[in-house]
């Protein structure tokens, strides 16, 4: 069964046309760095971990960036709050998220790459847009005028009179309301020289600026959380395909559930966060890991402590059948376990169809809970080295596409 993924953009799921041996390039949104990652954002990063991996699992070659958001006005007034350097503070919030991500098992990131690393390409990209009248300057800085990309709002699914409703940025000198910022003037506080006077950049150019320059103009896959389908995601194919003429500038767009609590979205505006560093007091990485993949990673989520407990109970479970089988001492003598293998070979198939199918991870941990219960019963008897050796690899590389094992 080839892989097929729900694309956000065609909102269909499509074949991945890529051949197994070739490299997969994805750009997957970052943390503004201004406090401690939360249990939100561990959902979308585990989801796009295990997806990650079991594209490599797949035979797929691999280069992932994941983008860091040090040049944004919430990041500024938190400096301004602590009267503190804004890339000072940055940098110290950029250092615990990697902590953090780390201690979660996310460990195959290629690079993590910082918008202010970026600004003469941001001002490159810029110019090219002001260049094809995609862009325009007015005394406030530089805005993209939505009007001249027809197909604004293809992602997000809103027709023309819904998008000119919208008021993505509050600015007297914009040509429109749904025109966005590029390059916004600050005579004070954090700033580059440009050809718009000095200033920074708007938020959606700093992910264009970083994975068009490692990517190209076109790559294969985008991932972030739900919330960021519009603006963010819908500016960013607008400026990448107006400065280039090519589409699609990404292929595949993946979108990551919300997570709430109580029903409310978990955001640090709302104060209802769980950092993870404190949920990892009190839960393991693979236990956090094993309760985000019981959901498919489009779904929302309403979390709770009851929910997160079962999902620990029900880990332990799995963990506990699958040590059942490793104590078990092998004949000494070489045999074949038709019954065993059988196991074996079935739940691989299964558990790839289930991944192939949008990378369905509660399908997935069903084959595992099962094969390690029934390896758990074979294990009263006596097996072969050669297929014991077998079936505990062919199960621990399975259980690490998902991370759930120690």
């Amino acid at each position: 069964m080839p892989l097929r993924i729900y694309n956000s953009l065609t909102r269909t799921k499509e074949r991945l046309s890529l051949q197994p041996g070739s490299t997969v390039k994805f750009f997957a949104c970052g943390p503004t760095v201004y406090d401690y990652i939360h249990l939100g954002h561990a959902r979308t990063f585990i989801a796009f971990d295990v997806i990650t991996r079991y594209l490599e699992f797949s035979g797929y070659n691999l280069r992932y960036i994941i983008n860091i958001t040090d040049v944004a006005d919430r990041l500024i007034e938190r400096a301004q709050q602590a009267k503190r350097d804004p890339l000072e503070l940055a940098r110290e919030y950029e250092r615990t998220f990697i902590e953090d991500m780390r201690a979660l098992g996310i460990v195959n990131v290629e690079r993590y790459e910082r918008a202010s690393d970026y600004i003469p390409q941001i001002v490159t990209q810029i110019k090219g847009l002001i260049d094809k009248g995609a862009a325009y300057q007015t005394e406030t800085g530089v805005y993209f005028e939505v009007k001249k990309f027809p197909k604004f709002g293809q992602l997000s699914g809103q027709s023309r009179e819904e998008l000119g409703l919208r008021r993505l940025e509050l600015c007297s000198s914009k040509m429109n309301p749904e025109d966005f910022s590029l390059w916004r003037r600050h005579d004070i506080g954090l700033r580059w020289q440009s050809p718009w006077g000095d200033g920074r950049p708007g938020w959606h150019v700093e992910d264009t600026a970083i994975s068009m320059t490692h990517f190209g103009d076109t790559y294969d896959m985008h991932g972030g959380a739900a919330e960021l389908i519009f603006p963010h995601h819908e500016a960013e194919i607008a400026q990448a395909e107006a400065l280039t003429g090519k589409a699609p500038f990404v292929r595949f767009w993946l979108h990551a559930g919300l997570l709430a609590m109580k029903g409310r979205k978990m955001s640090k505006s709302l104060g209802n966060v769980i950092h993870v560093r404190e949920a990892l007091r009190r839960y393991t990485a693979a236990e956090l890991r094993y309760y985000f993949a019981s959901f498919h990673y489009r779904d929302q989520i309403n979390i709770s402590e009851s929910a997160l407990k079962r999902a620990s109970t029900q880990l332990k479970r799995v963990q506990g059948d699958f040590r059942t089988f490793q104590s078990t001492r092998p004949r000494t003598v070489a045999g074949k376990e038709p019954r065993l293998q059988t196991l074996v070979k079935n739940a691989q198939l299964e558990f790839r169809k289930h991944m192939d199918n949008d990378f369905d991870t509660p399908g997935a941990l069903s084959v595992l809970a099962r094969l390690s219960r029934n390896l758990a019963e074979i294990s009263e008897k006596r097996v072969s080295s050669s297929s014991k050796e077998g079936a505990e690899r062919a199960f621990r590389r399975m259980a690490d596409v998902l991370g759930i094992m120690s």
